[in-house]
C-alpha cells in the first residue's frame, strides 16, 4: 500500500466553498467526534472488492484485474477505480481504516464498520434479474441482501461486545448508503417492460421510496447517523459518450436529476420518522457538473475519456485490464504522469482524485452536501 502522495484539495472558481480550503481527508481525523465506524451499503460507487467473492456463477462486475488500485494500493482489491473509493477516504478523514469487504473472508473484526457494497447493484430484484439476463447468470448483491448482511454483523458484535456496547457502537456509527444508479440504468433504461409500466416520475419515486425503506430498516435495528449519495450523472460517462456520439445520454441525466431533486423531502420524511436521527444527502451531480465545467482548474483536462480501457473514449464495459487468448494487455491506459488529467479511471467509475475531491466536499463543505455537512453529522 503506497503512502498518499498528499494531494491537498483546493476549493477553486465557481465550487468555491465560502472561500474555505477543503482538507485532504485522507490526512485523518481532522476535527473532534465519537464515530467509532462507518457501515456502507450500495454499488460500485463504494465496493470496497465484495463483487469478488461472489461465487457460482460470479459477479456480473469485476475490479480485481490489474491495473486496478495500482495508484494506493499497488495491487486490484476490487475496487472500481485506481485507487481508493470514496467511502474510504470519508473513512480515512475520521481517522477509521479503509473499509473492509464483508464478504471477504478474512474480514472478521467489524468494530471499524464494515462495507456491504457491491458493483451493479440496486434497490430492486428487477434490476438485478435484468443484469442477470444481460451478463449469462452473473450476479450482484443488491439492497435488501446487504440489509441481511448487516443484520448478521450485529448480531456478531453482540456476541463480540454486549447487547449495551453493541448498541452505543451502532448508535455513534456513520451509515453510508450510495445507491440508484443501476436502478436506472439496467433496471429501467435497458428494460423496456419497467419504462412501459413506470414513468419517469414514478420510477424515481420508487427508488427514493426504496431508498426510505433502507434507512428505516436501518434505523430499526439502532442506525441513526445517515449519509444518502445522490445520483451522478451517469450520461456522461465514458460507456455512455462512447455509445452516444460522443454526447452525454440526456435520459440517463434526466432522470438522475429527477432523483436528486426529490432528496430534500426524502430528508424532511426521514426527521420525521425517525426520531433522534441525522440524515444528510449528498448533491453529486451538481458537484460533478461543477468539476466538468471548470476542470482546467483542477488540472482536468481529459472530459469523458477514461484512463483505462478499450473501445471510443475507453468506454467498453469491462475493457480495463482485459487481456487476449494469450494473457497479453489490450487496454488503454494513460501514464502515471497524466493520471490527474482524468475524471474517469474506467468505463463509468472515477478516479482516486475525483473521489478526494468530492469527500473533501461533503465532510468540510456546504454546498454540496444539506442540510449540514458530515464533520457536523459525526459530532451530532
Amino acid at each position: 500500500m503506497k503512502k498518499d502522495s498528499g494531494f491537498l484539495v483546493t476549493v477553486l472558481t465557481l465550487l468555491l466553498v465560502s472561500g474555505a480550503q477543503a482538507k485532504d481527508v485522507s490526512e485523518g481525523r481532522g476535527f473532534e467526534h465519537d464515530v467509532p465506524a462507518i457501515f456502507s451499503f450500495g454499488d460500485s460507487t463504494t465496493d470496497p472488492g465484495n463483487n469478488q467473492f461472489i461465487a457460482n456463477p460470479g459477479a456480473a462486475f469485476l475490479a480485481n484485474i490489474t491495473p486496478y488500485g495500482q495508484s494506493f494500493f499497488d495491487r486490484p482489491t476490487g475496487r472500481f477505480s485506481d485507487g481508493r473509493v470514496w467511502v474510504d477516504l470519508l473513512a480515512q478523514g475520521l481517522g477509521l481504516p479503509v473499509t473492509a469487504a464483508y464478504q471477504n473472508p478474512a474480514t472478521r473484526d467489524y468494530t471499524k464498520g464494515v462495507n456491504f457494497a457491491s458493483g451493479g447493484s440496486g434497490n430492486f430484484e428487477t434490476t438485478k434479474t435484468n443484469l442477470e439476463a444481460i451478463f449469462g447468470g452473473r450476479t450482484v448483491t443488491n439492497i435488501l441482501e446487504q440489509l441481511e448482511q448487516f443484520r448478521l454483523v450485529k448480531s456478531k458484535l453482540i456476541g463480540c461486545l454486549g447487547q449495551k456496547q453493541a448498541e452505543v457502537l451502532l448508535d455513534r456509527s456513520l451509515y453510508v448508503i450510495s445507491s440508484g444508479a443501476n436502478d436506472i440504468a439496467w433496471g429501467y433504461l435497458l428494460n423496456t417492460t419497467m419504462q412501459q409500466v413506470y414513468s419517469p416520475d414514478v420510477y424515481t419515486t420508487r427508488i427514493i421510496n426504496a431508498t426510505y425503506d433502507t434507512v428505516l430498516a436501518l434505523y430499526a435495528e439502532g442506525a441513526r447517523k445517515f449519509i444518502i449519495n445522490g445520483q451522478n450523472p451517469i450520461g456522461c460517462t465514458p460507456a455512455n459518450v462512447g455509445r452516444n456520439d460522443g454526447t452525454c445520454f440526456e435520459p440517463a441525466n434526466a432522470l438522475c436529476r429527477l432523483v436528486n431533486s426529490k432528496l430534500p423531502a426524502l430528508q424532511q420524511r426521514l426527521s420525521r420518522s425517525c426520531p433522534g436521527s441525522f440524515v444528510v444527502y449528498t448533491d453529486n451531480y451538481k458537484f460533478l457538473e461543477g468539476i466538468v465545467k471548470s476542470g482546467s482548474a483542477y488540472g482536468f483536462t481529459k472530459g469523458s475519456v477514461a484512463c483505462c480501457g478499450t473501445g471510443p473514449y475507453n468506454g467498453d464495459v469491462g475493457g480495463c485490464g482485459a487481456l487476449d487468448a494469450n494473457g497479453a494487455p489490450v487496454y488503454n491506459l494513460c501514464s502515471k504522469e497524466s493520471l490527474g488529467e482524468y475524471l474517469y479511471w474506467d468505463y463509468a467509475h472515477f478516479t482516486e482524485k475525483v473521489n478526494k475531491l468530492q469527500t473533501g466536499f461533503y465532510i468540510y463543505g456546504r454546498q454540496f452536501v444539506k442540510p449540514f455537512n458530515v464533520s457536523t453529522l459525526a459530532r451530532s
